[in-house]
């Protein structure tokens, strides 16, 4: 017999050499960008590649080098999310444990899909998710995982609210066997998140079938049209609240639609994914009552809870359902009858197999920190938000179109003897020069088919005085544009 072909060592290149470069130096160069001016620069795609070495990896390039153009180019066209004045879209400002944290999660490598794979990954996540479980009044015996984004995670709990829907034979079977004599449908209020959308059309569901419901005049869900909706429609999948919706910062009734849904045996998602970091704060968690009451809840960490990206909690009230949907088995991976700690797995009540270990930075700031103190945090921010519409309601050129609910609000700079449609232009050129500027930045808004000067205050660094320099902004701009 012919002894097969032995691949000598220098075959391979070896990859495990120390990286010749000294960490803190190259990540307090990106560190001390986080706070500067501007918050984002205009900038062309051309502008932008041609600071970035876009040709075919050869290798060579020292860390050092890589470092300083990545560095480079952030510099000149950033997008700063940690900026203090930066007021814009619910984006991550990110706390000081996280640069370490996140190194050691890349340095670990663990894949959390369960127990088997990860012991540590599997124990941490376990407890971060039962902490935020007790601030959202869920017991003890409920469960969730931690997903990538509350895109996936509201996608993942509708879902699973299928699965209760259509019984076992949905897994199997699917949609199609259920939407013949009525077609499924999805229950959510005008301002709900367009992710709900895109999880109705990637679950076959289909755009057409969201059953959308007026919103008050605090753009909130309107209780009595929900009842209406919840008698004319059979094949009722959910009904989908959120806990503060991303243009206003609405919450909706809560308590009364869990009590609606409780009667007509219909599962409840509250999509928090943006509003959940308020209930971090014992002060403010009485504005969520009724959140307990949810089969399932989405809340971002990235968001309000003021950590990196990335990593969106999905709560469930009882997680058979979801585990009905999503365990699998295979030759190489069996599904386990042992209910005990060491056979968990993550993937068996969400679709992601591969999980980084997402659980790791949220526990080390909640403990560095202490809920507490992160709570305190998120009702400063609030009361910014409500200092804001106090100011504003004294000045005579300034309407406050959506007050704050949580730490979101909308107003209108309003000129004396201009049109609506004059106004119109006036504010979205107040808002243009405001990002020109550099020291404050709010997103492209439009409420009740009008543009709006939106504030979203869910940083952590935002003091009063950024609050008072940015109406001071509107005010100047807003006059000399008059």
């Amino acid at each position: 017999m012919t002894r097969p072909h032995r691949p000598s060592l220098a075959s391979a290149d070896d990859l495990t050499q120390a990286a010749d470069i000294d960490l803190n130096l190259a990540l307090s160069q990106l560190i001390e960008q986080r706070t500067l001016s501007p918050i984002i620069r205009p900038s062309t795609a051309a502008d932008v590649a041609a600071l970035i070495d876009e040709s075919f990896p050869q290798g060579g390039d020292s860390l050092d080098h890589l470092v300083a153009q990545v560095s480079n180019a952030s510099e000149q066209y950033p997008r700063r999310n940690t900026h203090p004045g930066f007021f814009g879209w619910v984006a991550p400002s990110g706390l000081p444990s996280d640069p370490l944290a996140h190194a050691m999660v890349s340095v670990l490598n663990e894949n959390v899909g369960g127990y088997w794979a990860s012991p540590v990954g599997t124990t941490i996540e376990k407890a971060v998710i039962r902490w935020l479980a007790g601030l959202a009044g869920f017991a003890p015996e409920s469960e969730g995982v931690l997903l990538s984004g509350g895109s996936m995670a509201n996608m993942s709990g509708i879902a699973s609210a299928c699965a209760k829907r259509f019984g076992p034979g949905y897994r199997e079977q699917g949609l199609a066997a259920f939407s013949q004599a009525t077609k499924p449908v999805i229950i959510c209020s005008q301002a709900a998140h367009f992710s709900i959308r895109r999880a109705a059309v990637m679950l076959g569901i289909g755009s057409d079938n969201i059953v959308t419901i007026d919103t008050d005049a605090k753009f909130r869900m309107c209780v009595d049209k929900l009842e209406t909706a919840l008698g004319q429609h059979k094949n009722i999948v959910c009904v989908v609240a959120s806990a503060g919706t991303t243009l206003t910062g609405a919450i909706d009734p809560l308590e009364q639609i869990a009590d609606l849904c409780a009667e007509h045996d219909t599962w409840l998602h509250v999509d928090a994914a943006y509003g959940g970091g308020g209930l971090m704060c014992a002060e403010l968690q009485p504005r969520y009552r009724g959140i307990e009451k949810a089969d399932s809840v989405v809340m971002d960490l990235h968001k309000w809870f003021f950590q990196s990206l990335d990593g969106s909690l999905l709560l469930y009230r009882d997680a058979s359902w979801a585990r009905q949907l999503f365990t699998e088995s295979s030759d190489y991976l069996r599904a386990s009858e042992d209910s005990s700690p060491e056979e968990y797995m993550f993937f068996h009540i969400a679709p992601e197999l591969s999980r980084r270990f997402r659980a790791l930075p949220f526990y080390i700031s909640m403990r560095c920190y202490g809920i507490e103190k992160l709570g305190r945090n998120a009702l400063h921010n609030v009361q910014c938000a409500e200092y804001l519409a106090d100011l504003i309601e004294q000045e005579s050129e300034l309407e406050l179109i959506a007050a704050p609910q949580l730490s979101i609000l909308c107003f209108r700079f309003l000129a004396a003897g201009c049109s609506d449609a004059e106004n119109d232009q006036i504010n979205s050129a107040i808002r243009d020069q405001v990002q020109l500027e550099g020291e404050y930045l709010m997103s492209p808004t439009q409420v009740c088919g009008r543009p709006a000067l939106r504030v979203c205050i869910i940083n952590h660094a935002t003091r009063v005085e950024h609050i008072e320099g940015l109406l001071a902004s509107v005010l100047r701009i807003g006059r000399s544009l008059v």
